[in-house]
């Protein structure tokens, strides 16, 4: 495993840097958004990043010809401010250095036996390739799951700080509910509002009133976009929009999303390993919302890891050996095949994924329960 995983790092790492070329094109990529944002809140002037004319004039500067739009609460300013006092090319390779050492390292900590295959995990490639927040937010993921055995309070801030993409944290409140981990629960009220208050001091009240004016450009990327737009979506409600159509797409998103819902609270009102509760949040958070492109999939290391331990490196015979070789490659694999294949298979991937790690936690002998977290930091 430490081998084969070394080897495709080091292969990985070769990737980046024709797509590094691509980003300084003049196409850009997403991160455009990020890095402009980031020069205009420097410059005093961030009620503007929600302005795509104006954000647009600082990408064209910059020579891009398309405008990558920003729509990101005000609290993601808050970390990507220091990236617009540097170029464009150093900002890009800045960001995704460090934040794909901050998931490495917090996601680490959970499985340190699996380093290096976390290390060269696809989906980490697919948020690299694109300069995204997925890193980021999976660190953020991986800091809650961590702290939240023994400091439920210092896991709920984290779960809070998922505030810049609410989306990613849509499954937390009815796992900590169900777990009745109300330390968590004010952790998460913390921090979520802190951060609000503090984007609010720091950028002014027209930054946060310019905010909403985001949504229109959302709302209409999921009305008008492609199919192309929607293939490198990992949604259920992406995946049928494209193969059936928009009703349908919304009736399929609703089901999922009420199923995960379900199945999350089941897992977490009853007796289990806290980490196979947390696997199966993750593992069931791409079925839960209806927007999450492949780059966010990072934290889905982590019930890839967990499935390891439980299941047990001596006990790889029959399916399991491939089943677990796909799940690990399935950000990667899925998002090459969507575009030439017409389908993003992720959702499907990611259903199984809740299967395997289902049955595994109804498998486990242990009584341990995340409830026991507040007795534990004592």
């Amino acid at each position: 495993m430490v081998a084969y995983s070394a080897i495709l790092a080091l292969a990985s790492m070769a990737s980046i840097y024709p797509l590094f070329r691509q980003s300084m094109g003049p196409q850009g990529s997403d991160f455009m958004a990020f890095w402009s944002a980031g020069r205009m809140a420097v410059e005093g002037h961030a009620a503007a990043v929600y302005d795509p004319a104006a954000l647009g004039v600082v990408q064209a500067n910059a020579g891009r010809g398309e405008i990558f739009a920003f729509v990101n609460p005000p609290p993601l300013l808050l970390a990507i401010w220091p990236l617009g006092l540097m170029e464009y090319p150093y900002a890009w390779l800045t960001w995704v250095a460090v934040t794909y050492v901050l998931w490495f390292l917090a996601t680490r900590r959970l499985y340190p036996e699996l380093s290096w295959p976390i290390a060269a995990f696809p989906g980490a490639l697919v948020a690299a390739w694109h300069a995204q927040t997925g890193f980021l937010t999976s660190a953020i993921q991986a800091l809650a799951a961590g702290a939240l055995r023994h400091r439920p309070f210092r896991a709920g801030l984290c779960v809070g700080a998922l505030i810049v993409k609410p989306h990613l944290a849509v499954l937390f409140p009815i796992a900590l509910l169900a777990g009745r981990q109300w330390r968590a629960i004010a952790g998460a009220a913390t921090s979520s509002l802190g951060l609000l208050l503090l984007a609010w001091l720091v950028f002014g009240t027209d930054t946060m009133l310019a905010y909403p004016r985001s949504w229109a450009i959302s709302d209409y990327l999921l009305r008008t976009g492609s199919d192309a737009f929607f293939l490198r979506q990992s949604t259920i409600y992406a995946m049928v929009r494209v193969a059936v159509s928009e009703p349908a797409a919304v009736a399929a998103q609703a089901f999922a999303s009420l199923a995960m819902a379900g199945v999350t609270w089941l897992a977490w009102a009853r007796a289990g390993p806290v980490e196979g509760k947390l696997a199966l949040l993750f593992a069931a958070t791409p079925l839960a919302t209806p927007y999450l492109f492949n780059y966010d999939l990072p934290f889905l290391v982590i019930p890839v890891c967990w499935l390891v331990r439980s299941i047990g490196l001596g006990d790889l015979a029959g399916w399991r050996k491939p089943a677990l070789l796909a799940l690990y490659f399935s950000p990667l694999a899925t998002r090459a095949m969507a575009l030439p294949m017409g389908i993003n298979m992720m959702p499907l991937v990611s259903l199984a994924m809740v299967v395997l790690v289902w049955r595994s936690l109804r498998g486990t002998t242990g009584v341990e329960t995340v409830r026991l977290a507040p007795a534990a930091e004592k």
